[in-house]
């Protein structure tokens, strides 16, 4: 096979893969990340954390996706420390201006906040709350 049908089969199928429809998400969904997650759940009765891990940034390459985590710590039925961290993408866009600043599609997403109820009548402030990245040089993404 000559070097020119072997790039022209290369190229088809390359071509084929990426413009291929992507499945439905059918895992817990995000405001701060694209694509689905999964699922973890830690703890049973009483204490536990609710754990939904992003990968879509290697499951959808090219295309819009994010890595990180939401975690989300409850007591009962109090929550009380929620932590959203990672990366989003954007999607390689434009060629030329992805080659020229690959940074320029990615944001960071950071959001936390804490609530401790037992403290929530003592006058004593009982929850805070941050959005702010703690990362510079990126864009930051709110949720």
């Amino acid at each position: 096979m000559n070097a020119a049908t072997r790039a022209s089969l290369t190229l088809t199928v390359i071509l084929t893969v990426a413009t291929a429809p992507v499945a439905a998400a059918t895992g817990p969904t995000s405001p701060c990340f694209p694509g689905e997650g999964h699922q973890f759940d830690i703890g049973g009765e009483g204490a536990g954390i609710d754990l939904v891990v992003f990968l879509s940034v290697f499951e959808n390459l090219g295309g819009e996706g994010g890595f990180g985590m939401e975690a989300s710590g409850s007591v009962g039925n109090d929550s009380i420390v929620q932590l959203r961290a990672g990366v989003a993408f954007d999607g390689v866009g434009p060629a030329s201006a992805f080659l020229s600043n690959p940074f320029s599609r990615f944001s960071v997403v950071y959001d936390y906040s804490m609530n401790l109820p037992m403290f929530a009548g003592s006058g004593i402030e009982s929850s805070y709350e941050d959005d702010g990245s703690p990362v510079s040089g990126l864009k930051t993404k709110s949720c």
